[in-house]
């Protein structure tokens, strides 16, 4: 599996790597051909011209163009607002920039450029106004970077997405708008690729439509499948060697479908027909020639999903995807779709919005690959299921500022048949695991999955969601080929960046589940020494002690908790730096493992609800009083939880006793 970390120093690990870069247009640093170049803005001053959206802070290079093709430039990943231009000719400008971005992934930019061989472009990046500076990586990449491209085409026929050529909105329905996404698609391989109509033997083109949003990003809405017809020999992303026919695309030719075209409800198949492992699919199609009301069979986004008041801060995203059987025969799935980033126009809550794309298409990429871009410490692994296809996990943890965490998943089905029907994040015993949610895109016009959300439960080590079996329903709402389906919870134990998630798979054939890298609750090693013996509340047996996070002071996320308490019952914890046994101290039915000076975590006290269980994250700089004092290194503590309890009057108990050295 491929694991991408997007975060500045991530430049580090690209080929081709420059690692400085000049501040003056009059002596830019020399770069050329296709690679990734590093960059740093820090301490960068704002040059006299600003081609678009107040570009400042900028750097320089003078870049020589190596064959004549179209290429990508994107600083997409880079750690801060980006803005990026283009000129013709070496050194300062004395012309308008020939290609301008601000927004394009994320905050980041992207411009696609005619280049000619041996011509030298001047390239300036820098941040949105002058307003911030940061490190990232420059990339150039031939054909719109990945598997494949002009200059070294990938083996067999290899169909990429090189423009997403526009968007149509049609009237609403219910609440419900419907889109069509023009693409322009490239064969970048060195085989010609298929384009025959009245049979198997072609693309079809998915349309999906995405939205990034307060550390979330979430699938909105997707369409059926346009099924291709003809191709024409057109040169978009490479120098076009022509079949001659309509029913093959030449090596490095393009072919455009324009938004109207792909919104044709018509020629619209369902997704439950196509194997996008294989690229295989039924031929007829089922719904081949209906057509029905404005939003049938077309990309279906709810109007509250786009609405600007209510999403102020939101980026939405479209997608295209292409799949065939000669390109998969190939083994080049991986690079079919691209993405572009949408905002919103005109419209109410009524009619819904109208959606416009800005800045360029970011080729040979799903649009997930756009999430890195808003929150730098977001994790994506791409992981393969053996003989199948190919899934991309995207995680992020952040602190919630009041001793729990937020855990945020996306996954997304690339190319996988076999698909997805439950999913596991690890968590350590006893943490608490809170606000658990599960968010899917909704199938329509007929297509046979059903809308039902995945039930999820903590057990066994584990967070887990799941869908009905394969044998139990096999058309259950699996994470099928072009969806994105999302995870989430809060827990109260501090992350680790390299942990094992659990994606399992729901059709039969093979290994059982796939592992990603993800951000998952530290497990770690048991913290503290257990001693004493508790007595049994009104459960039946006795409450235990433990502690999650670090006994590192340094760190400050020690957390106590208390287990095995009876439900919905207040307990709080208590420290001393003496163990003890004292038998049902104050007609408590329990045991107190302490002796001596003793503080109580009154600030910390909790119900210990359903899950019969409470914690806390304590400050050790100052423990409770009358103790006073911070915890330093190599201290020892000792720690109980005390409880109320019903058994079968009122009265309390204790848990057994936990001894840390702390470090």
């Amino acid at each position: 599996m491929n694991r991408s970390i997007t975060m500045a120093l991530a430049a580090s690990l690209l080929s081709a790597v420059v690692s400085a870069q000049t501040d003056d247009c009059s002596n830019p640093t020399n770069i050329s051909g296709t690679g990734g170049y590093a960059f740093n803005t820090t301490g960068a001053s704002d040059s006299a011209f600003s081609p678009c959206a107040g570009l400042g802070r900028d750097v320089f290079w003078n870049w020589t163009a190596t064959t004549t093709e179209n290429v990508t430039i994107s600083t997409c990943g880079a750690s801060f607002d980006t803005t990026l231009a283009a000129y013709n000719g070496a050194d300062c400008p004395s012309g308008n920039a020939i290609s301008c971005n601000d927004d394009s992934c994320g905050l980041q930019s992207s411009i696609s450029i005619s280049a000619v061989a041996g011509t030298v472009y001047l390239i300036q990046v820098g941040s949105w106004n002058g307003s911030s500076s940061g490190s990232g990586t420059l990339d150039i990449s031939s054909g719109g970077g990945g598997g494949g491209g002009c200059t070294n085409p990938a083996s067999g026929p290899d169909v990429i997405v090189g423009d997403l050529n526009g968007i149509t909105k049609y009237s609403a329905q219910s609440g419900v708008s419907a889109y069509a996404i023009g693409t322009t698609s490239c064969n970048v391989g060195d085989a010609e690729l298929n384009w025959i109509s009245n049979q198997n033997q072609h693309p079809v083109i998915g349309q999906n439509i995405y939205r990034y949003e307060d550390g979330r990003f979430e699938q909105l809405g997707m369409s059926w499948l346009k099924h291709g017809f003809t191709a024409l020999q057109q040169g978009l992303c490479c120098t076009c060697q022509s079949s001659g026919t309509g029913s093959r695309l030449g090596v490095g030719c393009s072919d455009p479908y324009g938004s109207s075209l792909n919104g044709s409800q018509g020629g619209l198949g369902p997704r439950f027909e196509v194997n996008a492992a294989t690229g295989g699919y039924s031929y007829p199609y089922t719904g081949q020639g209906s057509s029905g009301n404005s939003i049938y069979k077309r990309c279906q986004v709810a109007n509250s999903e786009v609405n600007p008041s209510t999403h102020p801060g939101a980026v939405f995203y479209g997608e295209g995807h292409y799949v065939t059987p000669d390109d998969a025969a190939a083994g080049n799935q991986a690079n079919n779709a691209s993405y572009r980033r949408l905002v919103t126009g005109s419209g109410n809550s009524s009619s819904g919005w109208s959606l416009n794309f800005s800045g360029g298409t970011i080729r040979e990429e799903p649009a997930i690959r756009a999430w890195p871009g808003h929150d730098a410490t977001v994790i994506l692994t791409d992981t393969m299921v053996p003989g199948d296809g190919m899934f991309i996990v995207g995680s992020n943890a952040t602190d919630n500022g009041n001793g729990t965490w937020h855990y945020e998943y996306a996954v997304h089905n690339l190319f996988s048949d076999r698909s997805c029907g439950s999913f596991s994040v690890p968590v350590p015993s006893g943490a608490s695991v809170t606000n658990i949610e599960f968010h899917d895109v909704a199938y329509h016009s007929g297509e046979p999955y059903p809308g039902t959300d995945w039930n999820s439960s903590v057990s066994g080590g584990s967070v887990t969601w799941s869908t009905q079996t394969f044998a139990q329903n096999t058309n259950a709402n699996a994470i099928r080929w072009g969806t994105l389906y999302n995870f989430r919870f809060d827990c109260n134990v501090a992350p680790i960046n390299n942990g094992d998630v659990d994606l399992g798979l729901f059709k039969p054939g093979g290994t059982n589940s796939i592992l990603a890298e993800a951000w998952v609750p530290d497990s770690g090693g048991t913290i503290g020494t257990n001693y004493c013996s508790a007595v049994a509340n009104s459960t039946g047996v006795p409450a235990v002690i433990s502690a999650l996070g670090s006994a590192a002071v340094i760190d400050q996320n020690f957390t106590l908790v208390a287990s095995d308490m009876p439900n919905n019952q207040f307990g709080y914890f208590i420290v001393s730096a003496t163990q003890g046994l004292l038998t049902n101290p104050g007609g408590s039915q329990g045991n107190l493992c302490l002796g001596g000076q003793m503080g109580r975590f009154v600030a910390g006290v909790a119900n210990s609800g359903s899950a019969g269980q409470i914690s806390y994250m304590i400050n050790l700089n100052a423990l409770p009083a009358p103790i006073n004092v911070a915890v330093l290194p190599g201290d020892t503590w000792n720690f109980v939880g005390w409880y109320r309890d019903q058994n079968p009057g009122t009265t309390s108990n204790f848990t057994d006793g936990l001894s840390v050295t702390f470090q």
